[in-house]
């Protein structure tokens, strides 16, 4: 009898969590896994005929061409210049996405003033729920031409304004100024709640044996987070073919004249889309970003097993 009713108590308990689960479930199913039959478009030439539907269009009126979209992204004259803005920003992002939230959380940690640290966690997270049009619009207010934040005071100190939107050789800076400054609230608050984790008396018995601060967060406060930057670090690997498109995008205006600073996989693959209507092309390239990032994910979580078994993902 009472094993029974603890198997009722279960099952009540179960469809209680399948019921909270299921809306991520159904977010899931629609825009992640439902979408998948867009890969065809990568191995098809497709070509649609008016009154028919997409899946009649992509599966019957579309002839298969193989590797042919993949082979048009290598002979791109533009493909190895965009492969290498792509890295280079991703590299920069992921190295100051784990040094700078993990120097914020580890100086906000040993502040006690509770009001003064909640003030300045959200004036670092507030940028991260802003969307890139905002963004884009608040730079532009600094940086436009006329009226622009930073020429007025260049004209006020005697000196002549700059066409910001016109001088590629200011962005790479302002580009990863303005990403990291958007990004970097998020990963603090990840990096704070693991700190707050670390069992206090460590640090008790630390300042007894006369550890330093600086001590403490090399000894303590650093291999304590091993995991969470372990984490992070394999997760920002797998898209680093990948770029946020709103900054890339939203925030130069697409000016043409920066398209050398500007031009990433996503932008790129926009454009193709949006402009030539290369449906295929484009799938292509996505599904390239998606498969390389997957075989990066899976590298980086092999080698960081290897050196740290207890940080790797699985």
């Amino acid at each position: 009898m009472r094993k029974s009713s603890f198997s009722r108590s279960r099952r009540r308990e179960n469809r209680q969590l399948r019921l909270m689960a299921l809306p991520a479930v159904i977010w899931f199913g629609l825009f992640c896994y439902l979408p998948l039959f867009g890969i065809f478009f990568a191995f098809k030439e497709f070509t649609p005929v008016p009154g028919r539907s997409l899946l009649e269009n992509l599966f019957i009126h579309s002839p298969w061409v193989g590797l042919r979209n993949f082979s048009y992204l290598f002979r791109n004259p533009q493909s190895l210049a965009i492969l290498g803005n792509t890295l280079f920003y991703n590299v920069i992002f992921l190295v100051a996405g784990i040094v700078i939230p993990v120097f914020l959380a580890v100086i906000l940690s040993e502040i006690h003033q509770k009001k003064f640290t909640g003030l300045v966690q959200m004036a670092l997270v507030l940028p991260y729920f802003l969307s890139w049009v905002i963004v884009g619009y608040c730079v532009y207010g600094f940086l436009a031409t006329d009226q622009g934040q930073i020429n007025s005071i260049l004209r006020f100190l005697g000196r002549e304004g700059i066409q910001w939107y016109q001088s590629p050789q200011y962005w790479r800076l302002i580009l990863i100024l303005v990403g990291i400054w958007k990004s970097c609230g998020y990963s603090l608050v990840i990096y704070l709640c693991s700190i707050t984790a670390i069992d206090r008396t460590l640090y008790e018995s630390a300042s007894l044996d006369g550890a330093t601060f600086w001590q403490k967060v090399r000894f303590i406060t650093l291999p304590m987070l091993r995991p969470t930057i372990a984490t992070i670090f394999i997760l920002s690997i797998g898209s680093l073919l990948s770029s946020d498109f709103g900054l890339f995008y939203q925030v130069p205006m697409d000016s043409g004249a920066l398209q050398e600073i500007t031009q990433t996989m996503d932008v790129y693959v926009y454009k193709a889309l949006m402009q030539q209507a290369n449906f295929s092309f484009s799938s292509a390239a996505a599904f390239l970003q998606s498969a390389v990032g997957c075989v990066l994910l899976i590298v980086s979580n092999v080698i960081i097993r290897k050196v740290d078994p207890a940080s790797a993902l699985l």
